[in-house]
């Protein structure tokens, strides 16, 4: 089981290139569990960046049930009942400041630690990018049909929950997990509502990163080619230090290099990563192991 002194977290967001705010939110602490938590305002729907966070925020408040669950299965049954409760709060302190609960339109990203393994629930699209302990790079992106992710707000509205299963043409397989790795490429395809949740061993991953989708939105200016997600992924994850904010700094930095490239992402992006520290012990254990 790692400390508090053996994991690195941290997180930060940017506005994307063709906005003129930025949608994107992020925080991360270590109380009451290590966590990251992302999220993403809808850009159709004004004031979402207010939404979201206000949905980072709740869904910090309730950690410690996402916390209580010990196995997969726990996770996997808890995802929609704990998703539904972050958005009530929400929507109460929404129609405290005036506001229509439409402001809640936006993915919800949330990745905690228990010591030994990275556990994030999706709510809605976004990336995922792990380096694994033989520094190999793979990610992870979700994305729904037509452009349109699955927002916890749909849970508070049976019509737009009904007009959204429509919208999409086929709930069924409504939604696309691309897998990307030195192996390969592959999706899978989901139900609209399946729980979407991923746990990642630390021993064997000691990076993991969580995004929302603009990290899949930077584009060459001259040939408006999207660049590969695991390219930049690679890239980003990439720290020089892990000094202090350091996901702030690489995603500064990246994002400065890409420019003078005539690079941009054109969406906002929110990123953050665990890193989990390897000890001399652990070094020395490692180098014995391998000698036999």
């Amino acid at each position: 089981m790692l400390n508090s002194h053996s994991l690195l977290l941290d997180a930060y967001y940017a506005i994307g290139n063709l906005h003129l705010f930025c949608q994107d939110y992020a925080l991360h602490g270590l109380e009451p569990v290590p966590h990251l938590i992302l999220a993403d305002g809808c850009s159709a729907a004004p004031d979402s960046d207010l939404g979201a966070r206000l949905l980072t925020l709740n869904a910090r408040h309730l950690l410690p049930r996402f916390a209580h669950a010990a196995t997969e299965r726990d996770r996997l049954a808890r995802h929609w009942s704990l998703g539904q409760r972050i958005v009530r709060r929400a929507a109460r302190q929404a129609r405290d400041l005036g506001l229509d609960s439409d402001v809640l339109d936006a993915t919800l990203l949330i990745a905690w630690c228990d010591g030994a393994a990275v556990h994030v629930h999706c709510y809605g699209d976004g990336c995922l990018a792990v380096r694994s302990a033989d520094g190999g790079v793979a990610t992870i992106r979700v994305e729904y049909a037509e452009n349109a992710p699955y927002y916890l707000s749909y849970l508070l509205d049976p019509e737009r929950w009904a007009l959204y299963q429509e919208a999409i043409g086929q709930p069924a397989t409504a939604q696309s997990i691309h897998y990307h790795s030195e192996a390969g490429e592959n999706t899978r395809q989901e139900r609209f509502d399946a729980p979407t949740v991923f746990s990642f061993d630390l021993a064997t991953f000691p990076v993991v990163a969580v995004a929302t989708d603009g990290l899949d939105s930077f584009v060459a200016g001259e040939t408006s080619a999207r660049l590969d997600l695991r390219a930049v992924a690679a890239g980003i994850l990439d720290f020089p230090n892990l000094d202090g904010a350091f996901v702030q700094r690489r995603l500064y930095q990246t994002l400065v290099e890409y420019a003078e490239q005539q690079v941009f992402n054109v969406d906002d992006i929110g990123l953050g990563a665990f890193v989990r520290l390897v000890d001399q012990a652990d070094s020395e254990a490692s180098a014995q192991e391998a000698v036999r």
